[in-house]
């Protein structure tokens, strides 16, 4: 089988996903790379060895699949994409109409359109939905917590939505806000939920990821009446406490790791390449097998964005 023929879009983040496709060349051919023409443009598609293209009219017919790396400011490119029948990988985030717009698109054209909700692949956070969805097998969550950043908000909605059955009926409000944070309570779904979320601008910008001005990625903690199970960053560890007065008398310990493995930078930069490469092999498998993941059903990536939405909208109130 030829290997499938892919253009990224934007090469900031972009570079990620070359990255993860020059891993795998019996699966993936890079054969364009489509932004404004920067130097830093020009002189990756000169190191890659292909075309630099400026515009979707100008794209040669020889692109299967799409990388879109450019947020919430390509959604016109990728339904510029979508018409031509070219498969798209969104990179997140992305409002509800965006989506909406797209999935219509894709349906109209026979293309497939992917949302790369990204760090819910990566092995702690993996480790943490699997973890909880065995918990949920018995009784359903008591309490979320969440704390975040403006950047991390998206991506871990999408965790969370993994693990519940629907964000549907959710309720959330503005609670308090002290520098840095913001306090947003309500109900996701139909469990109380409480997000504490960063908000780090310079200016009239939000400062990029990574930035040291941010204090967290993002941590996560899900309370059942036996425990609570925590995420405690992007790459973890993934904590188990029981609840102390259900153990009385118990013998078995009153915390335990549920992942612990030692991850330094460098370790999470070839998880996230990883994790990239995964959501590029299920737009593939999609295409080819017309079977949408679970986590790409249109109502999944519908709900993340909308309360993504919303919960954005109660920040700029402050």
């Amino acid at each position: 089988m030829k290997p499938v023929r892919v253009l990224v879009c934007g090469t900031n983040y972009g570079q990620m996903y070359i990255q993860a496709i020059e891993r795998v060349p019996r699966l993936c051919e890079l054969v364009g790379i489509l932004a404004l023409g920067s130097t830093r443009s020009r002189k990756l598609a000169r190191e890659c060895g292909v075309p630099l293209y400026r515009r979707v009219e100008d794209l040669a017919d020889n692109v299967d699949i799409a990388c879109a790396a450019m947020g919430a400011s390509g959604s016109d490119t990728i339904l510029r994409l979508l018409e031509r029948r070219i498969h798209v990988l969104c990179e997140h985030p992305q409002t509800p109409d965006s989506i909406e717009a797209a999935l219509g698109t894709a349906a109209s054209s026979g293309a497939c359109f992917h949302v790369n909700g990204h760090f819910a692949a990566l092995k702690a956070a993996s480790a943490f939905i699997e973890h909880c969805s065995l918990l949920r097998q018995s009784t359903d969550p008591a309490f979320i917590d969440v704390l975040v950043t403006d950047r991390s908000l998206y991506a871990a909605l999408d965790i969370l939505r993994r693990i519940a059955k629907t964000f549907e009926r959710s309720e959330l409000a503005l609670r308090n806000h002290f520098l840095p944070f913001t306090v947003v309570q309500g109900t996701l779904g139909t469990v109380p939920a409480t997000f504490q979320v960063q908000c780090s601008r310079k200016g009239q910008n939000t400062v990029p990821d990574g930035d040291p001005s941010y204090l967290v990625d993002f941590r996560i903690a899900i309370g059942f009446p036996s425990g609570v199970l925590t995420l405690v960053s992007i790459a973890g560890p993934v904590i188990w406490n029981s609840n102390y007065s259900r153990s009385l008398g118990v013998a078995h310990p009153m915390w335990t790791s549920v992942y612990d493995k030692p991850t330094t930078s460098v370790d999470l930069h070839k998880q996230r390449v990883l994790a990239n490469l995964n959501a590029v092999r299920s737009l593939i498998k999609n295409a080819r097998e017309h079977a949408v993941p679970r986590e790409q059903n249109p109502r999944h990536i519908l709900e993340v964005s909308l309360v993504w939405e919303r919960i954005g909208a109660l920040l700029s109130l402050t």
